[in-house]
């Protein structure tokens, strides 16, 4: 192949080097941006986190709401979380008359609206639903968080109103009402534990008055094994009755009977004005009711392991869009190595202030991120995040080195190359084979192609144990921090034929 005069390209490699230099003071930074309109999939791991609404059109990680989960003892689920609200369980068709908001909400994303006696929701059961009257319920349980603005003229908080027939084919009225009444929730229960032989009016009056603009949990639930009906403001029992012959715990228990004449629907709401969130009817005795805003006071997220491509790539910058309302608490880590590996060994994780340039020497391939969130003091309010971004500098290949002179000896070439000037350069590469850009030489007594050398300061090699007259092949590639198995770019090839004694 023809030479170009030394000297020339001497000058040319040393102006592409200092080329290199001057780019790598203003090196290039690649982002990787997760979270707003790019989504959350980056996010493996979910502990005690979720998405959540925030002020924008996307959704943000935020500590994991408490909201109820339908399974198969639940009859009614009601969250207020959409425009259209609806009864996840599917047992309930809801006719509505409010809205539900972001800005007053307890568990999940919005609650339920209450503005008068205009505004309620009507709910008509389907078949097999607790009130349809297709089956008598066993155990039940209603529970949901109020929130009252003002206390207007009865309202009436949960009704449910039907027939029942006697055994002489009369009709009796049925109904089961929740109102509030003197700041004080009342639940009566007439003639849902109906019999002939006596009175089955029950009634629960609560003993402590409700608190506008407060959120409080309320819970009625029937034991069906020992008749037990208990009414609970946030965990604390407030009245106590048995449905029972004689009203007392004397082992007589009474079963409800639901009507199942005419239409059979419940009401929400009725000159109600507040909020309401998380209703729940379930077929069974709930014994340990959610009494938080969230499943947990702590939570933690964990990113997959996101690859920036090549190993000693350097981690500039974590910015990250974050709120932490009052007291609650965000703390951020980040794994970064090149082996892989590491990524799953827990003792690598290191903290870090988002938004702040690191100023030690993160390097690797691969990153995870993990936040860990924490709720305030009062275990209301979550922190937030919103958006992250990935600042790097991928670790570009080594440039070609641009001259490889080959001198054919006796069995061997001798091979020679200027010094590369980056910094970060580990070694070289020689390529040798018998055929144009096929480089798997293997006859060298130094080895098979590529011949590994290791250092920078290293500029020759003898490739010794070829067979003289026949030609060769050759290039070199350079390698940096990276590792010999991602080298840079090929030099040109060049070729030789090892020359016998007295031959040139």
């Amino acid at each position: 192949m023809p030479i170009l005069n030394y000297k020339t390209m001497k000058n040319k490699y040393l102006l592409i080097s200092f080329l290199f230099l001057a780019s790598s003071l203003y090196a290039l930074t690649t982002n990787i941006s997760i979270g707003d309109s790019e989504g959350w999939s980056w996010i493996e791991t979910w502990n005690n986190t979720g998405l959540i609404y925030g002020q924008g059109e996307y959704k943000n990680i935020g500590l994991k709401s408490a909201a109820y989960e339908s399974d198969n003892n639940t009859d009614l689920l009601v969250h207020f979380d959409n425009t259209s609200i609806n009864d996840t369980s599917g047992n309930y068709i809801i006719d509505s008359h409010i809205k539900n908001t972001q800005n007053v909400k307890l568990i999940g994303n919005a609650s339920g609206v209450f503005r008068g006696s205009k505004e309620s929701l009507t709910l008509y059961p389907e078949p097999g639903a607790l009130f349809s009257g297709d089956s008598n319920p066993d155990s039940f349980s209603i529970e949901f968080w109020l929130n009252p603005s003002r206390f207007g003229e009865n309202p009436i908080i949960f009704s449910y109103q039907g027939t029942i027939r006697d055994q002489s084919k009369n009709l009796i009225p049925q109904e089961l009402i929740c109102s509030l009444n003197d700041r004080k929730l009342n639940w009566k229960l007439n003639n849902i534990f109906y019999t002939e032989e006596n009175n089955s009016n029950i009634e629960l009056s609560g003993l402590t008055s409700i608190i506008p603009d407060v959120w409080h949990h309320h819970l009625l639930r029937f034991d069906s094994s020992s008749g037990l009906i208990e009414y609970l403001l946030d965990g604390q029992l407030e009245a106590i009755q048995y449905a029972s012959m004689t009203g007392a715990e004397d082992g007589s228990i009474l079963s409800p009977l639901i009507s199942s004449t005419g239409t059979p629907h419940l009401t929400l709401g009725n000159n109600y004005i507040g909020y309401m969130d998380e209703l729940r009817i379930s077929k069974t005795f709930i014994q340990n009711p959610v009494l938080s805003r969230y499943q947990e006071t702590t939570g933690n997220a964990v990113s997959g392991i996101i690859d920036l491509e090549r190993s000693g790539s350097k981690l500039r910058k974590i910015s990250i869009k974050h709120e932490i309302p009052e007291d609650s608490a965000i703390f951020f880590y980040y794994n970064i190595s090149d082996n892989l590996g590491a990524m799953f060994d827990e003792a690598n994780w290191m903290g870090f202030n988002p938004n702040e340039m690191f100023i030690s020497q993160n390097k690797g391939r691969y990153l995870k991120i993990k936040i860990e969130m924490m709720t305030d003091g009062k275990e209301i309010l979550t922190p937030s995040i919103s958006h992250l971004n990935i600042i790097y500098e991928k670790n570009l290949k080594p440039l070609a080195p641009l001259y490889l002179k080959v001198t054919g000896r006796n069995h061997s070439v001798s091979l020679s190359w200027p010094k590369m000037s980056e910094p970060d350069i580990e070694g070289y590469l020689i390529y040798y084979g018998t055929k144009t850009g096929s480089y798997f030489g293997s006859e060298s007594i130094e080895g098979i192609s590529p011949l590994i050398i290791k250092g920078n300061k290293i500029t020759s090699l003898d490739i010794t144990g070829l067979e003289n007259g026949k030609l060769y092949y050759f290039a070199i590639a350079a390698y940096d921090e990276a590792g010999f198995n991602y080298p840079g770019e090929l030099s040109p090839e060049t070729t030789c034929r090892p020359i016998p004694p007295g031959k040139n």
